[in-house]
């Protein structure tokens, strides 16, 4: 009872509640969103065996840097598979880290309890979770941020080379997942504190240089392997993305344009439940700019600076967001814990504290843990491709098959992994038969890939718009057809728009 008590217990209690949250029921969900890209083109370095090259439905596909997809396959490696755990792992885990380093952040710079009240309002805000259950670089983004910043409070005015090493080291292998904002955000967030009193001429030395220099060498050591060892033939740049992503789009954007006052709204939003403690944190720090703590206008600076660097960006989407969060979490919690000094109602405030948390954690388990996997079950990709395969594996071994995607939704291919030959993918703009017959087909397939499809184990994928005419339906006059059906979740609210098709040789 008395380690419970403690602050090592409840810090214990804290990381673990989180992991419950972003755990439970993580493998029920079918792909979402961007997932269906991460899973495509890591599916297709581990059928290929070229990790060097990001291939999306057999074209090339360089939209984030190699590790990004290094992090997934990698994981799928470790755990014996491509599945919704090894797609998501890194994000959840990257998400737990958060909630730890939030915590660690506001021990350290604000009075006692400001971390582990940071710690519970991160981990119990619903789009925090919900992305970090998704597979995406974002919430990774989030705690390379976080880890940046957590090492240079460790010792500010520290010169040794070595902590310069381990900084830089941190910027570029967060760069490393999404972007050059990986170096951008923790120099914001920072800058207002290396200003203060002089302090950058301190660090402005040859040993920052020389750390400089080891980090951008490391950040552009996957960039020259994919140059050295990819396909002469790919035809896509790392390093032309990464100037087409993190400068063109943010002065010339291309898409995601949203209104200029697209993050006034959605940090609210997705600080839910708790923004109206940080909103009231920012006030009284407003208002009381000149006695409140030095940390605490570093920190609202900080905030200021991010929230300022993503409005000038032209391109904007709901989810850039996510790097805010935590910071606005911080001021909120700094909030609480000044109130609860001034009033002197430590005992009350701390029973309400531990009331909101639970019921937030209870909604949350409610939501992600129970009723998405239930709205996600009964039918579907996962049911679609489950019956496919055991449909399939009644005439051969499933790694027999040669599997060909005609234009198929990106979840499809996951799910139907055979450990056969990899999937050939033909795209809508290609001139393969819409009329004809399988002959017809399977030889305009066979001269077009320059492989053989042998018609018995030639399994064929498409994808079509419901109360639309079924894709290359000439193949049902020899072919078993399945389709996908409805989950609990459309039954109920309403239809899937596009669905898939498979064509199985021989019917039954």
């Amino acid at each position: 009872m008395k380690f419970w008590r403690s602050d090592r217990g409840a810090l214990a209690l804290l990381l673990g509640t989180c992991a419950l949250m972003l755990l439970l029921g993580l493998g029920s969900r079918e792909l979402w969103g961007a997932e269906t890209r991460w899973a495509n083109i890591a599916l297709q370095m581990l059928q290929s065996g070229d990790y060097f090259d990001p291939y999306l439905k057999g074209g090339p596909y360089y939209d984030k840097p190699l590790p990004s997809y290094w992090l997934i396959t990698g994981t799928a490696w470790l755990i014996g598979g491509l599945n919704h755990w090894s797609l998501r792992l890194s994000s959840v885990i990257a998400a737990w880290f958060s909630v730890w380093l939030v915590y660690l952040i506001g021990e350290q710079l604000f009075r006692k309890g400001t971390g582990l009240i940071a710690g519970w309002m991160l981990a119990t805000t619903f789009y925090f979770i919900f992305w970090a259950r998704v597979a995406t670089a974002d919430i990774l983004t989030v705690c390379g941020v976080l880890a940046a910043v957590w090492w240079y409070w460790r010792g500010p005015d520290d010169t040794r080379f070595s902590r310069y090493l381990g900084f830089f080291l941190l910027l570029s292998l967060t760069s490393l997942f999404k972007g050059l904002i990986g170096f951008i955000l923790p120099g914001l967030v920072l800058l207002p504190h290396v200003v203060q009193d002089g302090r950058w001429k301190r660090h402005l030395n040859l040993r920052m240089c020389a750390a400089l220099v080891i980090a951008g060498a490391f950040y552009m050591t996957p960039f020259m392997l994919s140059h050295i060892y990819g396909a002469p033939t790919y035809g896509e740049s790392g390093l032309g993305l990464v100037l087409r992503e993190n400068v063109v789009r943010f002065f010339q954007p291309f898409d995601n344009i949203g209104p200029i006052y697209t993050y006034l709204i959605y940090l609210p939003v997705y600080t839910l439940p708790w923004a109206p403690c940080w909103l009231l944190g920012l006030w009284l720090a407003l208002r009381n700019w000149r006695s409140v703590e030095p940390n605490t206008r570093w920190l609202v600076w900080g905030l200021g600076l991010l929230m300022l660097f993503f409005t000038a960006s032209g391109s904007r989407r709901s989810y850039y967001v996510l790097p805010l969060v935590p910071f606005a979490q911080l001021l909120g919690a700094w909030w609480i814990t000044r109130r609860m000094a001034e009033r002197n109602a430590t005992g009350r405030f701390s029973r309400g504290l531990k009331i909101g948390f639970g019921l937030a954690t209870a909604l949350l388990v409610l939501v992600l843990g129970v009723v998405y996997p239930w709205t996600n079950g009964g039918g579907g990709v996962i049911a679609f491709a489950e019956t496919v395969k055991l449909e399939a594996s009644k005439r051969a071994p499933l790694d027999k098959w040669k599997m060909v995607m005609v234009e198929v939704d990106n979840k499809v291919p996951m799910y139907l992994q055979t450990g056969g030959a990899p999937f050939y993918y033909v795209q809508e703009s290609q001139d393969f038969p819409r009329n004809g017959n399988t002959e017809a087909l399977l030889a305009w397939l066979d001269r077009t890939s320059g492989q053989h499809f042998d018609p018995q184990r030639t399994l064929v994928i498409a994808q079509f718009r419901n109360g639309d005419a079924l894709p290359l339906n000439y193949l049902s006059a020899d072919h078993q057809i399945i389709t996908t059906t409805p989950t609990n979740g459309e039954r109920m609210f309403h239809g899937r728009e596009d669905q898939s098709v498979a064509y199985i040789p021989g019917i039954q």
